[in-house]
């Protein structure tokens, strides 16, 4: 794991503010004592004690769903978390080889290492999920790769392709295609078996964080 870092992206605002920071302090402290550098970055500020468990923090009140107004379209929430994800990447040490990412209400009880250590594996420099039946698209829930496939396939430049597909995954697909890369990319399915390499990524939030599931981890 020296060569790979975990970015996780967090928003905890609306209703459902308290919720959502108990996932977020329970995740980063999972993986902060099993031993995997931490990167969190949020549009939300986020407490003293959640950012004991983070190697890095980085906090953007700018929660904006376009950049220099792109997409034209009112987009989800998917645009502000890829502006964390480029937020992070900026902060993340050369050393690194490696970048998982996860969201903050991803389970804390998941085996990140296993996961890294079989996307690896697979010699590929992305490796990602989908959502079934969304066959045409890279997940950006949980994800794996090399910084500099993720900085050239979905780097800000690319949002205007937001405007011609449903969403950021079908983006970050067409780009990918695109650019002739789909051979450098590895895919698994989030949410039905065998899943992401045996393992369930649940989410406990949803709706672009309206409302949660119950949450069953401390």
């Amino acid at each position: 794991m020296d060569d790979t870092a975990i970015i996780v992206t967090a928003y905890c605002g609306g209703t459902v503010e308290n919720e959502q920071r108990k996932m977020t302090k329970s995740l980063c402290k999972a993986l902060y004592e099993k031993g995997h550098f931490v990167i969190l970055a949020s549009h939300s500020t986020i407490d003293l004690e959640t950012q004991q468990y983070c190697h890095m923090f980085v906090y953007d009140s700018n929660n904006d769903f376009h950049v220099d107004g792109v997409p034209q379209s009112n987009r989800s929430h998917s645009v502000a978390e890829l502006t964390s994800i480029h937020n992070a990447l900026k902060l993340l040490p050369k050393r690194f080889k490696y970048v998982l990412k996860v969201c903050f209400d991803n389970s804390p009880k998941i085996d990140y290492a296993d996961i890294i250590e079989k996307c690896k594996q697979t010699g590929k420099r992305c490796v990602t999920g989908r959502w079934v039946p969304m066959e045409i698209t890279l997940g950006l829930n949980l994800m794996f790769f090399e910084p500099e496939f993720f900085q050239e396939t979905l780097s800000l430049k690319e949002l205007y392709r937001y405007d011609m597909v449903p969403n950021i995954e079908h983006a970050w697909f067409d780009s990918v295609v695109e650019k002739g890369l789909l051979d450098q990319v590895h895919r698994e399915v989030y949410d039905l078996p065998p899943y992401f390499f045996g393992h369930n990524i649940q989410q406990y939030s949803h709706d672009g964080g309206q409302w949660v599931r119950e949450y069953p981890y401390d």
